[in-house]
């Protein structure tokens, strides 16, 4: 029986799917065809084999049995169930697969131009903040100088007004 892991999340311009030794392909949950295979045993651990469906690369929808131990502890142990896709199958699941890749990259690229678009909007904003406090304290700045000006302007008027009096008061002595 051979033991080898089947990954395909290389670059998507490369579309080549590595065979490595000692992990179980990504597999996806399929209602028909789960649980254990009590027929076939993982020869490390001597335990009944898992049932899973891989979902990667040009191995998508083929049926395998794998090690059944717990993430981390399996022994690599993959039997397949189904023949290898014909060729024009597995081109066309790895042009399937580039298109899923350009997508994610797609994502990521836009999140991170997002995310620079907001911290500018955020720097923006606590300029714009700063801008409008300055604003506010140079407005409330010159309410008191004008309050100053209308007091001199008052204590002006009294004074005109006294010393208007006061010639009268001179003119009639």
């Amino acid at each position: 029986m051979i033991s080898f892991d089947l990954l395909c999340p290389c670059p998507v311009h490369m579309m080549i799917t590595l065979i490595l030794l000692g992990k179980v392909s990504i597999s996806l949950e399929d209602p028909d065809y789960k649980g254990l295979e009590l027929d076939v045993f993982c020869e490390k651990h001597e335990k009944a084999a898992e049932r899973l469906v891989a979902f990667e690369g040009t191995y998508t929808g083929r049926r395998f049995l794998a090690c059944a131990e717990p993430e981390g502890h399996k022994c690599g142990f993959v039997q397949w169930v189904d023949h290898q896709w014909p060729p024009t199958m597995e081109n066309a699941l790895l042009m399937l697969w580039a298109m899923v890749e350009e997508s994610k990259f797609a994502r990521v690229n836009d999140n991170f131009e997002s995310a620079f678009t907001i911290h500018n909007l955020i720097e923006e904003k606590n300029k714009l903040d700063a801008n409008y406090d300055k604003l506010v304290q140079d407005v409330h700045q010159l309410m008191d100088m004008q309050e100053d000006r209308v007091v001199d302007l008052s204590y002006v008027h009294a004074n005109l007004i006294y010393l208007q009096q006061c010639r009268k008061n001179c003119w009639m002595i």
